[in-house]
């Protein structure tokens, strides 16, 4: 029995199946045993696709001395201008002058009937004679002792009362001739040969259209720009230009209209300017420091304040308040910049301070459309 119980297979069979158990067994119980072991493959990164710039058209604007021009709506009048009026009463003899003539100073244009005047200076010339006669008879008596001395004052204050009533009455009938005032050009001559008139009656208008003054008004922001002296052109709508000097500034504003009177002298020596004219007046100002930009440039801030927007040296997008002291047709003139600057001048809309921004000139300008 025992013979059959160890025979050599069996016990052979037994120390395989005793290793294989302490094969596995030493398995269980080694560190680590349990352990998964994960092979981490890394993947490399996509790139990431860079976010484009915002293109913005740009053109070169540099600071220049720039002369603002103030225009002004104006009206011609002459500078000197008056009315020959009667001084008396009378029947008009004789006019001497008519609508359009040009009459001097002083000329006679018309004349009164006599009225009795000249014969006031007869009188008048006779008794000077008288008295002057008395004074002389009198006088060589006194000379020589045969009259008092004291009749002497009396006698001269006689002749000086006959000469004070000769002057009267010759300037009474002077007043019969009615003459011109000033020099010019005669405009209108309401009355007519054997016409009545009395003191004050207008005889005859007389405009001198040399010099020629243009007169208008400028606002109160203006106001300060215009000064007595500055040379101004006046142009008119049938082409002539003229040349002036501002010879007046008002200093009380229009209550209506809040703007101050403004008025310029012109030569017109061959009158080719008429009295009541429109015109324009422009004014140069003093030469300021200032950019010319398009109109389209012009933007405002966040707080209302306008201004431009320009690309610095490092391609960023700079807000710059700016005043607009001159407007043109198709560009405005803006004060506050004082280096070379890179306005943007399409695509202003679509950026802020700081954005970095892809400049590029106007003429390569991208569409004004915002990116999509």
């Amino acid at each position: 029995m025992a013979s059959s119980i160890f025979k050599p297979s069996r016990i052979i069979a037994v120390l395989i199946l005793l290793g294989a158990a302490g094969w596995i067994a030493s398995g269980a119980l080694a560190p680590g045993a349990d352990d998964t072991h994960v092979e981490v493959v890394e993947t490399p990164e996509e790139p990431v696709a860079a976010v484009p710039l915002q293109k913005v058209s740009v053109a070169p604007a540099v600071p220049e001395s720039h002369q603002r021009r103030i225009t002004l709506s104006c009206t011609t009048e002459a500078d000197h201008s008056s009315v020959a009026v009667s001084r008396t009463n009378g029947i008009i003899t004789a006019l001497d002058v008519a609508r359009g003539d040009k009459v001097r100073d002083g000329q006679t244009i018309a004349t009164l009937s006599d009225e009795g005047r000249q014969a006031a200076v007869l009188q008048a010339q006779a008794l000077l004679d008288q008295r002057i006669a008395e004074y002389d008879a009198n006088k060589a008596l006194i000379d020589k002792g045969q009259a008092p001395k004291n009749q002497l004052p009396a006698l001269e204050a006689a002749v000086a009362a006959a000469r004070a009533a000769l002057a009267a009455a010759e300037a009474e009938a002077d007043k019969g001739t009615i003459r011109s005032p000033i020099a010019g050009i005669v405009q209108e001559v309401p009355v007519q040969v054997g016409q009545a008139v009395q003191p004050g009656a207008q005889i005859a208008s007389i405009v001198d259209p040399d010099p020629m003054l243009a007169v208008g008004a400028v606002s109160e922001r203006e106001r300060s720009s215009v000064r007595l002296d500055q040379p101004a052109t006046m142009r008119f709508i049938d082409g002539v230009t003229k040349t002036g000097t501002i010879t007046y500034v008002g200093v009380s504003a229009d209550k209506a209209t809040r703007t101050y009177p403004v008025q310029a002298r012109m030569d017109n020596p061959d009158a080719l300017i008429g009295d009541g004219v429109t015109c324009e007046m422009v004014v140069e100002t003093d030469p300021i420091e200032a950019v010319s930009v398009p109109r389209s440039a012009l933007v405002f801030a966040d707080d209302g304040g306008l201004g431009i927007r320009v690309v610095d040296a490092e391609s960023k997008a700079q807000f710059i308040p700016v005043v607009i002291v001159d407007d043109g047709v198709d560009s405005v003139w803006v004060s506050g910049i004082s280096d070379p600057i890179r306005v943007i001048v399409v695509g202003q809309d679509f950026v802020k301070d700081g954005d970095q921004v892809e400049a590029v000139l106007f003429a390569n300008a991208p569409t004004d459309e915002p990116p999509a």
